[in-house]
């Protein structure tokens, strides 16, 4: 089994490229799983619902232990056994990293204690969509914002950051600039993940 994960700030257009790949992991005749953080599991989902409601007023602590309950879940039911030939996931434990390390300002330090304690299996690849905050939230601009949405952009450029910075300091994950075309991203997204696909 292999573990590709998609993260990005809002807009980026993850959960487009992740579709397109799917597809195209298929018919390359591989057999594959989509999952999304927070959610994947029927606890998980009850978790998401909390956490992206505008009516939970929930202390960054509490949002960052329920990311990680939500995820403990998900590694135990789809990462642990997976049968399948690549699982792909939209967004994994870099977000927490991102969003409630650099954008909430938590400890690094107690983020990857978590991810070390529930024994979250490292991505054979991450490949994080770049892209400029406010031109993220332009591409959203029609759609319902939820509690994490509503942030802020000074948030999202704090997380962008931490993006950036999880880039430089992990092999395994690769940048790709969001601005591009879907066609161009589609096509840089496939030959990072090709070599993961023939090993």
């Amino acid at each position: 089994m292999k573990l590709i994960s998609f993260e990005g700030i809002e807009g980026v257009g993850k959960s487009t490229q992740i579709n397109l790949i799917q597809e195209w992991l298929k018919t390359k005749g591989l057999s594959t799983k989509l999952i999304r953080e927070p959610g994947s599991t029927e606890f998980g989902e009850k978790i998401r619902e909390l956490l992206l409601s505008n009516d939970s007023d929930i202390s960054a602590h509490t949002e960052l232990l329920l990311m990680f309950a939500a995820r403990a879940e998900m590694v135990n039911e789809h990462l642990v056994s997976s049968k399948e030939d690549i699982l792909l996931c939209d967004r994994y434990y870099h977000a927490s990293i991102a969003y409630q390390g650099y954008g909430r300002r938590l400890s690094l330090d107690l983020i990857e204690n978590l991810i070390q304690n529930i024994n979250c299996p490292t991505p054979d690849l991450t490949i994080i969509y770049d892209l400029d905050v406010k031109l993220g939230f332009k591409r959203k601009a029609n759609d319902d914002i939820d509690r994490i949405e509503s942030a802020g952009v000074n948030f999202f450029e704090d997380v962008r950051k931490g993006y950036q910075q999880i880039a430089k300091d992990r092999e395994e994950v690769v940048i790709l600039d969001a601005s591009e075309s879907i066609e161009v991203l589609n096509q840089q997204t496939k030959e990072l993940i090709k070599p993961i696909i023939l090993k």
